[in-house]
């Protein structure tokens, strides 16, 4: 079998499932981004490298695509060449279908199109783009849980957002951890002031490999 090469190094190869939770306002979605911009230009983000330039696909389901683009304009400088970046928001759904829910075939079909020629597609976040079922219920994820590793089987990536319980554990169900590699929590640290932007500590609480 071919060695898996990295995505992102050292912690999101390819066929790699991974998860970031944090709890609101500490930046996941801009830290998200900042992934899948390095991911799909080729370069790097805080330590990260991406060893080549990949296609990237980004599911959002909270913001508008107005604040999306916003942000990508604050990450990408003005005279970088465009990254292999494709973004899908709510707002540019076909009204008759609303929002994508990935718990259910139908959404998992239509996005097919979408995905045949992407390396990584990132979910953001859990919350928005999986509804049906208890979030604490293990039963609920297996939908999305197939859905990610027929993804895995078919050489993409997954890197799924969602926020963190009161007790700082990505919240819901603990069975969303069993197949994932990695899994990364976004921390403030004690001292932090809302003056000094964003400011987080990046913690490995499951790095397989």
């Amino acid at each position: 079998l071919p060695e898996r090469k990295d995505l992102l190094e050292p912690w999101l190869p390819e066929q790699g499932l991974a998860m970031i939770h944090a709890p609101r306002g500490v930046g996941k979605t801009f830290f998200a981004l900042s992934c899948a911009y390095a991911i799909g230009s080729g370069g790097e983000f805080l330590k990260f490298n991406a060893p080549e330039a990949r296609s990237v696909l980004y599911l959002d389901g909270e913001m508008p695509a107005a604040s999306i683009q916003q942000r990508l304009r604050q990450l990408i400088p003005p005279d970088a060449t465009d990254p292999q970046v494709n973004i899908i928001t709510p707002d540019v759904q076909p009204r008759d279908q609303g929002p994508i829910n990935l718990s259910n075939l139908e959404y998992q079909e239509a996005l097919e199109p979408c995905i045949e020629e992407t390396s990584l597609i990132i979910v953001d976040n859990i919350s928005t783009l999986v509804r049906g079922g208890k979030e604490n219920e293990a039963e609920s994820w297996l939908p999305i849980q197939a859905w990610a590793l027929k993804q895995r089987s078919s050489g993409r990536s997954v890197l799924f957002i969602h926020h963190s319980g009161k007790d700082g554990r990505q919240r819901g169900t603990s069975r969303r951890e069993d197949v994932l590699d990695t899994v990364i929590s976004l921390r403030q640290p004690g001292t932090y002031d809302a003056e000094q932007g964003a400011v987080f500590q990046v913690h490995f609480e499951k790095a397989r490999g």
